[in-house]
């Protein structure tokens, strides 16, 4: 995970850095995507992804 220093606000803030690679390989891993449709959503409409569930996190 990457670091990016202190906001304006005081607080530090951690955001996850992805290889080309891990991005690149989201689409092989998930194909009950139907990643042409996703692709076409325009802007400011609601993603078909969000209808998804979320995988249960590991006990």
């Amino acid at each position: 995970m990457g670091h990016v220093g202190d906001m304006d606000w005081g607080r530090a803030v951690d955001i996850s850095l992805y290889t080309t690679a891990s991005v690149d390989a989201v689409v092989a891993a998930h194909p009950e995507v139907d990643w042409e449709q996703l692709r076409a959503v325009e802007k400011g409409r609601r993603s078909p992804l969000a209808s998804l569930r979320p995988a249960p996190a590991p006990a």
